[in-house]
């Protein structure tokens, strides 16, 4: 009967652990410990707000030691008051109970009955819910340590990145730096799709999983990751828009580069623009040689491409930094990609409200685009009587201004691409498209049309207003026009 009582107690055990959330709460004191630890790392934060931020943190890791060790102190008086009431009703003794439960095979079979318990109480508890936590934040607590470390200072990533090119410079060939190609839009654009068809191409390179978090230092952290990390594996992203990424995948890491030279750009609630006038020298040599060591890190690639969606706000820059670049700016239809911006926002609102590491991941690669992470370019000029971002108005009156700004910033190396049009008829398209971007041999793109699906009918915006929906169209006509599908098209190489 001791055994008995024994293994109730330890069922009573667990269930107070787990009905007073002691692995929420002992989690709390693991990410305020990060979260401190982060802040008195960053070289970027004043000494005041440093010594402020640690006293809230240490007020916080205060009360959840007090609150894990009332939940401990109340586990074990549940377990208690179990093998007491069974002595007390004269099943056995209690020197008999403490006997069997200080007993080798009592404590080896108990730990792994808990263990099993509390794993069997897991599997049951989880929904869809946690399940596609899982899928969206695939990280667990030791990666976001990691990553928080890595985010915290863009100073010591940008150290390292100089202390990798002293080590790698015989793999190092600044030759490799020429031609890149910079791919951009606003989000939802089809930049992602264009990414990764480009990407597989032998001749490019691109920054991938692999090189996260340590992204400035593509040649060193990415070899010492491929130690660890599975490559093949593969996973819908967080977006849930049936893209399918793993470690090998290319992805947009470059902001993270532009955050650390220009972080007064970052520092407001909206990101300023760049002009022409706002080289710098130091960044330029950077990013050349970075761009060297993204290619030296895929054998026999001899060009840089990257998927950045904020170099919209950067254009005549980019083309006077790198004047034998290619700018390629898909284009969708307004009505699909207002609707998707939307929609990624809410989901993304959400993803940050149930995990903050989400939000902190964004924003610490420079994803600025969705959810409680959102920081809009400063296209426009701030509207008093603007609308909140969960109104479909907020995303139509900042795709215009988006891409009026591409329209009188672009210059000639950059390549509109009716993304629609594009996968409507890629077999006719994508030959324009290499032409464009400078590839030696037009056919080696042709593969990229097995990626490209024909688009859904453009959805109706019942609650958007009609004049701003008008103005949308006309601008959209605009760009197609100028895109190579347009000129494709008045070649009489495809009618569209």
């Amino acid at each position: 009967m001791s055994i008995a009582a024994l293994c109730l107690g330890l069922v009573a055990f667990i269930w107070v652990l787990r009905v007073l959330h002691a692995q929420q709460v002992a989690g709390g004191i693991v990410t305020t410990t990060q979260e401190a630890l982060s802040v008195m790392m960053n070289s970027d934060i004043a000494e005041e707000e440093k010594e402020a931020q640690v006293q809230r943190a240490s007020i916080k890791l205060l009360g959840g030691f007090f609150r894990i060790t009332g939940i401990g102190i109340a586990a074990i008086g549940a377990s208690v008051l179990v093998v007491w009431g069974g002595a007390a009703l004269g099943f056995y003794t209690v020197e008999h109970a403490i006997a069997v439960a200080i007993s080798w095979p009592f404590l080896l079979g108990s730990t792994l009955a808990a263990i099993a318990l509390w794993i069997g109480l897991d599997k049951l508890r989880k929904t869809a819910t946690d399940t596609l936590d899982r899928a969206e934040v695939p990280y667990g607590p030791m990666d976001k340590a990691l990553h928080d470390f890595a985010f915290a200072s863009s100073d010591r990533q940008v150290r390292l990145g100089a202390f990798e090119t002293k080590l790698y410079r015989r793999r190092i060939d600044l030759d490799t730096a020429q031609k890149p190609v910079f791919i951009t839009s606003l989000p939802r654009a089809g930049t992602t799709i264009m990414l990764e068809g480009l990407a597989t191409l032998p001749q490019f390179a691109s920054a991938t999983y692999q090189h996260m978090p340590f992204t400035l230092s593509p040649l060193l952290w990415g070899g010492f990751s491929r130690a660890f990390r599975k490559a093949g594996d593969k996973s819908e992203r967080a977006h849930g828009d049936g893209i399918e990424v793993g470690m090998d995948s290319p992805e947009a890491f470059e902001e993270m580069l532009w955050m650390a030279f220009w972080p007064e750009h970052f520092e407001g609630d909206r990101i300023d623009l760049w002009a022409p006038e706002d080289r710098n020298h130091e960044f330029e040599a950077f990013f050349r040689t970075h761009m060297a060591k993204v290619v030296a890190t895929k054998p026999g690639a001899a060009r840089y491409i990257s998927k950045n969606n904020a170099n919209i706000a950067r254009l005549e820059l980019l083309e006077q930094v790198f004047p034998d670049a290619s700018i390629v700016v898909p284009i969708r239809n307004p009505r699909a990609q207002v609707k998707s911006l939307m929609t990624q926002h809410l989901r993304f609102a959400e993803l940050h409200a149930r995990e903050p590491f989400a939000r902190r991941y964004m924003e610490g690669i420079g994803h600025f685009e969705f959810g409680e992470a959102l920081r809009p370019i400063a296209f426009g000029a701030p509207r008093a009587d603007a609308l909140g971002a969960d109104h479909v108005d907020f995303w139509l009156r900042y795709w215009i201004d988006a891409y009026q700004h591409v329209l009188a910033t672009a210059g000639p190396q950059t390549v509109f691409v009716d993304h629609d049009a594009l996968c409507t008829e890629p077999g006719a398209l994508l030959p324009e498209l290499a032409s464009a971007i400078g590839l030696q041999d037009p056919d080696d793109i042709a593969t990229m049309a097995g990626i490209l699906r024909a688009p859904r009918p453009a959805p109706d915006l019942p609650k958007a207003s009609p004049d701003l929906m008008r103005r949308a169209e006309i601008l959209h006509a605009e760009l197609c026009n100028q895109s190579i599908c347009s000129q494709a098209s008045s070649l009489g190489k495809v009618t569209l």
